[in-house]
């Protein structure tokens, strides 16, 4: 499926993007080649009944068991300068 360059200049300006002339071009030949693969996956065969689905038996499902390393925890908390009780303090990330 083609995307036309004005496209692609319209969707950076309502995105509010600066793109230059070279950029624009790339971006539309990569949003076409995009745009291509979607629609072959479109082509895909989804509607088989679920009766023919294959499972894997053989890959059963473990109970879920947490459990705490101690030795691992204490090393990990002697390796944080800042701490206030059991907590540990962390640099804010944005």
């Amino acid at each position: 499926m083609e995307i036309s360059l004005e496209d692609i200049k319209k969707t950076a300006k309502l995105a509010k993007f600066n793109i230059t002339s070279d950029e624009a071009e790339l971006y539309t030949k990569q949003m076409s080649a995009v745009l291509d693969w979607v629609a072959q996956l479109q082509k895909v065969k989804t509607d088989i009944p679920a009766a023919q689905v294959r499972r894997a038996a053989s890959a059963p499902l473990r109970e879920d068991n947490p459990r705490i390393d101690e030795v691992c925890a204490r090393e990990i908390r002697a390796a944080f300068n800042d701490k206030d009780g059991d907590n540990l303090k962390v640099k804010k990330v944005l």
